[in-house]
């Protein structure tokens, strides 16, 4: 169940970045015109949101949680960390852009949370390869 979570979610984020594509065409004009860091701080938004979808999108396909209580408790807290990593890098890219600023802290907190959360799925998974504890 949990990996279908992450598909699904991974797909919606997918479809958000297409959306946020439109919003950049239609509301900046495609980033014509705009300064150089901002059209930068904003394409990078844009590209987190693929990023985090397409993370999603592949966990959900090969998701498999752990038989070990303990194992699986933490695959289902690394999921949650990934998922609200997913949906702050998008509320970040609406509140925190355009700015005058290059610092965006939401943004950095959310790669920080992803970073996280794929490494606990990664160490599980090394985990369950090399032990009986599957």
């Amino acid at each position: 169940m949990l990996g279908k979570a992450h598909l699904y979610i991974g797909i919606l984020i997918v479809i958000i970045f297409l959306l946020t594509g439109q919003y950049m065409h239609h509301e900046y004009d495609h980033l014509k015109n705009m300064e150089l860091m901002n059209r930068a701080l904003f394409r990078a938004g844009h590209l987190y949101i693929l990023l985090f979808g397409l993370i999603n999108t592949s966990l959900g396909a090969y998701l498999v949680l752990a038989k070990n209580k303990t194992l699986k408790k933490i695959q289902i807290f690394a999921s949650i960390i990934i998922f609200i990593a997913s949906f702050l890098v998008i509320y970040g890219f609406f509140i925190e852009l355009p700015t005058e600023e290059i610092e965006r802290p939401l943004t950095r907190f959310s790669l920080y949370m992803i970073f996280f959360g794929v490494a606990i799925h990664g160490l599980i998974s090394l985990i369950k390869n090399n032990s009986k504890l599957t």
